[in-house]
């Protein structure tokens, strides 16, 4: 049979078989190959996650639908030659006050900023400033996608739902000290006990998921399995049919208490780190030990990670460069001006290149990568997804205005 007359289906499965420069190539052999291509984004969504991972699932969350698969998969392969591109930092926000928590984690191409009017937001696919400030100075992270948006808050987290049925409930307020957002469900835990919360139902309820033995430091869904990072140094991994598994982080114990921070895409794929020290495990490169001067800020990529020191420097250190008892290699990205440094740092990918946002003390510095400048998008208009997000938070701020309920029973 000619390649032509394949079933459509059967094309796309030969081309989830190959790899990314294979596909690229095949985008050039005619029109008719190039539209299936380019009209099948599920191609490069299976190669990004054959290919990279953790990198891409990273990305794809932070992005959201603003990036498709194609321009994930041409990020991604051309940061292996982002030291070639030129790295100048550019002030995008100076705050009000001296805080070294004024930038929150990007989410679904959203950048939460504190300042003293509570929080500002801004679209990271146009860099411009979203006319819905949160009034709440107490807003520790924010989390979006297509169907809720979620507040962690002092000391709840307040859940808003898109719905298309006006009689369902369209919000809820649950006690929780962190969450994390995967799709149509909310997992949060509150001390020991850990939740979870169907969107889809339609009164907005959670159920007792798991009881830790230890206190929780950080949760991540992946892959229907959450992993739980306890402060003891053990991982807890509950599957979707609440299969619960054990194991401890491998890492010198006197360790335990001087780690402080944990940055995951799941058991198998974190960082560990605090000021002068820390352990990256990965499917690829297990039990790395690194000595370093002081870490003030730290982005884990999956396949690599970006460090801030002390010094001002934004370095790049790639997994696969490590060589069993050699020194680490690390690439010096950039130099921050007038003896600042990181105390945050993100990634969000674009259609264009990566944007990498520096947090100091007093402002936001961008890094805006171009790797592909032909794909800068002209458009002002905002598409539907974003327009949806945009009136979940017209309606979180106006709920934080008139003032929050009592917080819902979490059982």
């Amino acid at each position: 049979m000619e390649i032509e007359s394949l079933p459509l289906e059967a094309f796309i499965e030969i081309l989830i078989r190959a790899d990314g420069i294979t596909v690229g190539k095949c985008r050039r052999v005619c029109k008719k190959w190039k539209e299936t291509i380019d009209d099948n984004d599920h191609i490069w969504e299976k190669i990004c996650f054959k290919e990279v991972e953790c990198s891409s699932f990273i990305a794809k969350k932070k992005s959201g639908k603003d990036c498709k698969w194609y321009h994930i998969y041409k990020n991604l392969s051309m940061w292996k030659k982002i030291t070639l591109f030129e790295t100048a930092p550019r002030k995008y926000y100076t705050f009000s006050l001296h805080d070294k928590n004024h930038a929150l984690d990007i989410d679904y191409s959203v950048l939460p900023l504190k300042d003293t009017r509570g929080i500002v937001l801004y679209d990271m696919s146009t860099l411009k400033h979203i006319p819905v400030g949160v009034p709440e100075k107490n807003c520790f992270k924010i989390a979006n996608n297509d169907h809720a948006t979620v507040m962690l808050l002092k000391s709840c987290i307040l859940l808003q739902r898109t719905v298309e049925n006006d009689s369902y409930m369209a919000e809820a307020f649950f006690k929780a000290d962190n969450f994390v957002l995967y799709g149509t469900e909310l997992y949060f835990f509150n001390n020991r006990d850990v939740f979870v919360c169907d969107l889809t139902m339609k009164n907005l309820e959670s159920k007792l998921m798991h009881h830790c033995d230890y206190d929780i430091k950080e949760i991540q869904y992946y892959k229907s399995n959450l992993s739980i990072f306890t402060d003891c140094g053990k991982i807890v991994t509950v599957s979707k049919d609440r299969t619960v598994t054990q194991k401890s982080m491998n890492y010198p114990p006197e360790w335990i208490k001087q780690i402080k921070y944990v940055r995951s895409v799941n058991d198998r794929n974190f960082v560990c780190y605090s000021r002068n020290l820390f352990k990256i495990e990965s499917d690829k490169n297990q039990h790395l030990y690194l000595d370093f001067p002081p870490i003030t800020a730290l982005f884990f990529y999956g396949e690599f990670v970006l460090i801030g020191t002390r010094a001002g420097e934004i370095l790049l250190y790639r997994l696969s460069s490590q060589k069993f008892a050699s020194k680490p290699i690390f690439e010096k990205l950039a130099q921050l001006p007038d003896e600042k440094y990181a105390v945050h740092l993100d990634v969000c990918e674009r259609k264009t290149g990566p944007v990498i946002v520096v947090a100091t003390f007093f402002e936001i510095l961008l890094f805006e990568i171009d790797f592909f400048p032909h794909e800068k998008d002209l458009k002002t208009t905002f598409p539907n997804h974003k327009l949806l997000m945009y009136k979940r938070l017209l309606r979180l701020r106006d709920r934080l205005k008139l003032g929050a309920p009592a917080i819902k029973s979490v059982v």
